[in-house]
């Protein structure tokens, strides 16, 4: 195929266009860029424009017909005086009428997808208007084929249209003797150098010149087998033909470049939004792992808190039993022996002693203790909440984002959402409804735990233990076995009676243990949780990111690969790599 290598890049390179295309439309690229890469694909689609001018019957039509392996011009049924006429690709046939003296005549050929081709008549019938529409073709072209007929060679116009033509033109100029098969090699060989003579003599220019026949050329691309093309190829000519124009032309310096501007171009685009999508993808990885060293400080803090609710525990279990002590020894102390008798028949008068004095004792030191607990646990919750504002502040620092206008916003909105939601509830008042909110449910009872360990009486516990006793009838008892017995019964009673305190109050004081971890670790534990939820937002955006980042960071994977291809094809290697991830 002409130019297969050219059109080959070519081709590569269109398709890394259309795929940067369609990267700018997903990140939202402003117009300018759009419209440029839209021109880019368009410039690489020009085709070439190639113009063939000679003398009639010269074998023009001939020769674009074996050229292209396609017959689009007709042979041998332009009249001598006709229009220029240029060949174009379309989906449907068609001849338009562009003035008397050219007709652009429209053919589904996929030959003319990538060369427009301009046929004049020959040099020998060109009138003053033909002339003139044909050199404004020239300035254009990327070849001009001049083609000379064996059987003729000698006609003085196509010497004369030269000879006419800009100097810098003629470096376009490519002269075929066509009809090579008519006659002998060695009449051929004759004919070439005297044509290299006048070539010299009429424009002062040694163009390029090939022997050739288009019908030899054509039966060769028509051939089944490869061996016979190839073979028949070469016996016509054409192959070196072929070579030149591709080395010349589709291979050529000017095209090539014109290559090497649009991957150029290309690259600085690609670069940009490589950049841009690399880097949303860094900034996202990054926001995820803080997240995640966020979350092990929080875990980290919520067992230190738990470790203290350990602490404040075994607070409250020394002062309860400290309390504890305290009232055995103020029964010890008010249970004398006579004191004892009385209880035993009936007058308990010592209950309400009992149960205002040891309840007063008891409900004032363990309410300070678990109030003076609790702030112990406000204050480290407070201070959690510092911790996390300033994590917050060095792990998501304002800073020059890449261009992802929609990234960039919504992550620092949220972000500010966020920070100003933590300082608001690391201030006091603030706080403080913070704290009564993880409390409500247990505030009231936290912070009277007194109604828990006395509430019920310690009289009631007197009184129990009393009920307890397995003694029948106290008077009878003592009246049937004497003083002595009574004194027994009643240090056995006394006995009883505190050993029964100590029994129900450790039972008490176990119970409160439970229930006031339970309530705590409760507490905490909520706190933390709704802790938590406050970032549960960045991190469903930047998952949701990441995800929504992948097809864009597979797009410029795979657009590094389809860049560099091109770039090496046209020997630019300066195509920036895309970060992994």
């Amino acid at each position: 195929m002409l130019g297969e290598s050219f059109f080959q890049t070519r081709a590569d390179l269109g398709t890394a266009l259309f795929s940067l295309s369609t990267l700018a439309h997903d990140l939202r690229a402003p117009k300018e860029t759009i419209r440029t890469l839209n021109e880019l694909g368009t410039s690489l689609r020009e085709p070439f424009l190639f113009v063939v001018v000679g003398e009639v019957k010269a074998g023009k039509s001939s020769l674009l017909n074996a050229l292209f392996g396609r017959e689009f011009c007709k042979v041998d049924v332009l009249p001598m005086t006709d229009k220029i006429y240029v060949f174009k690709h379309a989906d449907e046939e068609r001849d338009v009428h562009v003035s008397p003296q050219l007709t652009e005549c429209h053919r589904a050929s996929s030959v003319l997808a990538d060369f427009n081709i301009v046929d004049t008549p020959g040099t020998n019938t060109i009138v003053p208007e033909h002339e003139e529409i044909t050199r404004q073709f020239l300035p254009l072209a990327d070849l001009c084929l001049c083609v000379f007929s064996t059987v003729n060679p000698w006609g003085a116009t196509a010497w004369q249209f030269l000879q006419h033509l800009h100097r810098k033109w003629l470096k376009k100029v490519v002269f075929v003797l066509q009809q090579r098969d008519l006659r002998a090699p060695a009449e051929v060989d004759a004919v070439l150098a005297h044509m290299r003579q006048t070539m010299l003599q009429k424009i002062g220019e040694s163009c390029p010149i090939f022997a050739v026949s288009a019908k030899q050329a054509w039966e060769a691309k028509h051939a089944a087998d490869a061996d016979t093309r190839t073979r028949l190829l070469h016996e016509s000519g054409f192959d070196a033909l072929e070579k030149h124009i591709a080395t010349s032309v589709t291979d050529g310096s000017a095209r090539a470049e014109k290559l090497g501007s649009v991957c150029r171009s290309a690259q600085v685009i690609f670069a940009d939004f490589s950049k841009q999508v690399t880097s949303a993808a860094a900034v996202v990885d990054g926001d995820l792992m803080k997240l995640r060293e966020l979350r092990a400080v929080l875990e980290e803090r919520q067992e230190q808190s738990f470790r203290q609710v350990g602490g404040i525990l075994w607070t409250i279990a020394q002062a309860s039993e400290r309390t504890q002590q305290q009232g055995e020894d103020l029964l010890r102390e008010k249970l004398t022996f006579a004191r004892t008798v009385k209880l035993m028949f009936g007058k308990r008068g010592l209950e309400n002693f009992f149960q205002t004095e040891l309840e007063n004792r008891q409900r004032e030191t363990l309410t300070k203790i678990v109030r003076e607990s609790l702030e112990l646990i406000e204050a480290d919750m407070k201070s959690v909440w510092h911790q996390v504002h300033e994590l917050m502040q060095r792990s998501f620092a304002s800073r020059d984002l890449p261009m992802l206008p929609d990234f960039t916003h919504q992550r620092t909105a949220l972000l500010t959402r966020i920070d100003l939601a933590l300082i608001e509830r690391t201030q006091g008042a603030e706080f403080q409804r913070q704290m009564q909110r993880v409390f409500a449910d247990t505030a009231s009872w936290l912070r009277v735990p007194a109604g828990v360990f006395a509430a019920g009486g310690i009289g009631a516990v007197v009184a129990g233990a009393l009920t307890k006793l397995t003694i029948l009838d106290i008077t009878g008892t003592i009246a049937g076995v004497g003083a002595l017995t009574g004194t027994v019964v009643a240090l056995t009673k006394r006995r009883k009676i505190i050993a029964e305190y100590r029994r129900q109050m450790n039972e008490k004081r176990e119970a409160m243990v439970r229930a006031v971890e339970d309530h705590i670790r409760h507490a905490v534990k909520r706190f933390y949780v709704e802790l938590e939820q406050v970032f549960q937002p960045v991190e469903a955006f930047s998952q949701a990111q990441k995800k929504m980042l992948e097809p864009s960071m597979a797009a410029v994977r795979d657009l590094e690969v389809k860049l560099a291809r091109c770039a090496g094809s046209l020997g630019n290697s300066s195509v920036p790599a895309a970060a992994s991830g």
